[in-house]
């Protein structure tokens, strides 16, 4: 169970937008989304050097799927003179649910087939992607993604994957200059980028990698992580050069009927 307690109220002065009444956050059908500036016809990339098709998708319940669509559209207010809007989400522990909030969140992109969502991972150590070059595609890897993915694999015709290259994970770095590189080559053929972070407090190149992003949504799950490792990772984060927007609490558990809470 995801729910969304504290996403984008940390956004810079001049990134704030216009509060959003609790009635905006409500899911709204595609075509009632705002979108991003119109943008010039993609450039051509070399295939596939820079991304793949994903093969493959995470389940989600109706309320994750109405969690994603509220933080969509936050993120699409908050980063409305963003075109491509970047947006990388870190964790400050590994084991939280990163890779899953990402695919999860590029998902619901996706269902939108006006845009074209680029997932990036950049998980050296513990890729969450794998490159199936049979079928010139990317799969999630079974047994790592905080969910259990989907027997009958589908082909996102519009949601591409950037695995992490093999000479960055035989170095152990994902090194800022190579994701600035891959944003150069891609940036042009797609409207959203969402970056799937390493952890903040175990990667050095957490920081780095934030700083390139337009913002950055802390991932925490409930009742793991305390308040002062979370307010460490940020700190580190925002020494980084990094724009720390909000946090995602995952995994949090109701003590009362979800009837009664959402009428609290």
């Amino acid at each position: 169970m995801t729910r969304i307690f504290d996403a984008l109220k940390k956004a810079e002065a001049s990134r704030q937008a216009t509060p959003i009444a609790p009635a905006a956050m409500n899911p709204l059908p595609s075509a009632a989304l705002p979108h991003a500036a119109p943008r010039p016809p993609a450039r051509t990339m070399e295939p596939w050097r820079v991304a793949l098709p994903l093969l493959g998708s995470l389940p989600m319940t109706e309320e994750v799927l109405r969690e994603m669509m509220s933080l969509r559209v936050t993120l699409e207010v908050t980063l409305r003179d963003r075109a491509p809007r970047i947006v990388m989400f870190a964790s400050p522990q590994g084991g939280e649910g990163t890779s899953t909030i990402a695919l999860q969140f590029a998902q619901v992109l996706a269902r939108d087939t006006g845009l074209r969502p680029l997932l990036v991972d950049t998980h050296v150590r513990r890729p969450a992607f794998e490159v199936d070059a049979a079928n010139r595609c990317a799969t999630p890897v079974r047994g790592l993604l905080d969910g259990a993915v989907d027997p009958a694999p589908i082909l996102a015709s519009n949601l591409f994957v950037a695995p992490v290259p093999e000479e960055l994970r035989q170095a152990g770095l994902y090194q800022a200059a190579a994701l600035r590189q891959l944003l150069e080559q891609a940036s042009s053929g797609f409207d959203w980028i969402v970056v799937d972070g390493p952890p903040v407090l175990d990667s050095p190149d957490s920081g780095a990698i934030g700083s390139i992003a337009d913002g950055v949504v802390l991932v925490v799950q409930a009742g793991r992580s305390k308040r002062p490792v979370l307010a460490r990772a940020a700190d580190l984060l925002r020494k980084s050069g990094a724009h720390v927007l909000g946090s995602v609490l995952n995994r949090r558990v109701l003590e009362i009927p979800e009837f009664i809470y959402r009428r609290i």
